[in-house]
């Protein structure tokens, strides 16, 4: 799976747009689904006077995603205290205590973010443009940096890379924010067009089972690894398939260049309904080649062989074709359909 993100603005911006943190958040759940969350924090002084529109491409966007706003959810203070991990003294209203248009989020360790809501619209397949309207913002004379959170639900099991060995599974994933080199052929000439947006720290947060562990990872890159907190994010996510104990958050961040990737690998051991039938598959056809032998031994050549061949081994072998064809039917298919 192509996991390469451009976050980029029309080159006919005067005012380059630096985001101070970008955050991916990949979501993986145990029924074989997946969300991803992008947020973004834009310096206040690189802001233009009305109206911000960004655009962000991702490879594997189709007409059946769903993308979400989560200014509500982040205009909550209690949500906003926990995603940006400090208490919050005040919050100021932008549209007279509603909420809609706006809030300042007042921090006690960090400088005050203005959580503003996005308008979100498919620019074309692959490309999602972002719309913020400033002015609430430019009439509360704030001077805190601005913030927006969204997310899309992939219309796919995973983002992630998946392999599936007899014993063990293995995810992968391999994701790029910016890196020129993996402009895709036919983005080439649009994004020659385009200002990529510059970008001081990205934040990347892996959240997949806790029944896998961390078989490689950047030492450079991660911060921690912890169990998901369960009644913060139930209360910020609102989605059913955040389960409690169910979940890690493996934390990963870099700064300080021209473009980000995050590179890391995670197995889980299993015992299943393969492991099973494999394990079936080999008594059964080892059982038959000891049997050979004697059978071999006293067989009499003028007696049609399949006459002289006992039922038992007839049903034993019919067994073994039929388990072994379960055992590789799915493979099969996924790869006619690949």
């Amino acid at each position: 799976m192509d996991n390469s993100f451009f976050i980029f603005t029309d080159a006919t911006t005067n005012n380059p747009v630096v985001i101070e943190r970008a955050h991916v958040c990949l979501w993986e759940f145990k029924n074989n689904s997946t969300l991803v969350e992008f947020g973004f924090e834009i310096y206040k002084n690189s802001l233009p006077q009305d109206q911000l529109i960004i655009n962000v491409f991702i490879p594997w966007l189709s007409k059946s995603t769903g993308e979400k706003d989560l200014y509500e959810k982040l205009s909550n203070s209690e949500n906003s205290r926990f995603i940006f991990n400090d208490s919050i003294k005040q919050t100021q209203s932008l549209d007279g205590g509603r909420n809609k248009l706006g809030v300042i989020h007042d921090f006690a360790n960090r400088d005050h973010l203005c959580i503003l809501p996005v308008s979100i619209t498919r620019k074309q397949n692959d490309i999602l443009e972002l719309t913020i309207n400033l002015q609430h913002y430019r009439t509360s004379e704030s001077n805190a940096n601005i913030y927006f959170r969204f997310s899309i639900a992939p219309q796919m099991p995973t983002i992630s890379m998946h392999k599936k060995g007899i014993s063990k599974s293995t995810i992968v994933y391999d994701i790029k924010v910016n890196e020129r080199r993996n402009i895709p052929d036919q983005m080439i000439d649009l994004f020659s067009q385009k200002n990529f947006c510059e970008i001081k720290a990205c934040f990347c947060f892996f959240i997949i089972p806790n029944d896998y562990d961390i078989v490689f990872f950047e030492n450079d890159s991660l911060k921690s690894v912890r169990t998901l907190e369960y009644e913060a994010f139930t209360k910020y996510l609102g989605d059913k398939r955040v389960k409690n104990d169910e979940l890690i958050v493996v934390f990963n961040k870099k700064k300080d260049s021209e473009s980000f990737s995050f590179f890391s690998i995670y197995t889980k051991e299993r015992i299943g309904p393969g492991q099973y039938i494999l394990a079936i598959l080999i008594n059964m056809i080892s059982g038959i080649l000891l049997f050979l032998p004697s059978f071999r031994a006293g067989i009499n050549n003028k007696t049609p062989i399949w006459k002289q061949t006992p039922i038992e081994l007839l049903i034993a072998m019919l067994i073994a074709i039929g388990t072994l064809l379960y055992f590789l039917w799915p493979k099969l298919n996924c790869s006619k359909k690949g």
